[in-house]
């Protein structure tokens, strides 16, 4: 009876393997949605770093061309990395010769949603003398003995 006993014993159960497969289930449940947050994060950290280099060529851009931009907003759309991105570029007054640039990029389709917003300072060239204009960062003004930005 007991070679008997041992010829019925060599599987499992129906009820065995379907706990086995729910097990399973779940698992894969979390690691997919794992890989989907994991995913969602670098296409989010891609379109940020996309908008950043956007804002940092507007403002690079005005800085090599020497452009003294008006006090005030503007607004253009741009094409990067295969999609159309739309930007603000927000000019505030800080002296005379001084300019702050607060450029915010979003996607084409969402100009509401920001994705980022890039800050840089703009000075007017025309101010600096031949001297100081090649003397490096920052700017030696004659009669003072520390950098000053003109």
């Amino acid at each position: 009876m007991s070679t008997r006993y041992a010829l019925q014993q060599k599987g499992f159960t129906l009820l065995e393997v379907l706990v086995a497969l729910a097990i399973i289930g779940l698992g894969m449940v979390a690691v997919f949605s794992q890989l989907n947050q994991s995913l969602l994060a670098a296409s989010r950290l891609r379109d940020k770093t996309l908008a950043s280099w956007i804002a940092l060529d507007r403002i690079t851009e005005l800085r090599v061309t020497k452009t003294f931009p008006k006090v005030g907003e503007s607004s253009d759309e741009i094409e990067m990395a295969n999609m159309n991105w739309f930007y603000t570029i927000k000019t505030v007054q800080l002296s005379d010769t001084i300019r702050r640039l607060d450029v915010s990029v979003s996607f084409a389709d969402t100009p509401g949603s920001v994705l980022t917003t890039v800050s840089g300072f703009v000075g007017q060239q025309d101010t600096l003398s031949a001297s100081s204009a090649t003397a490096g960062w920052p700017l030696m003004d004659e009669n003072l003995s520390e950098g000053v930005v003109r």
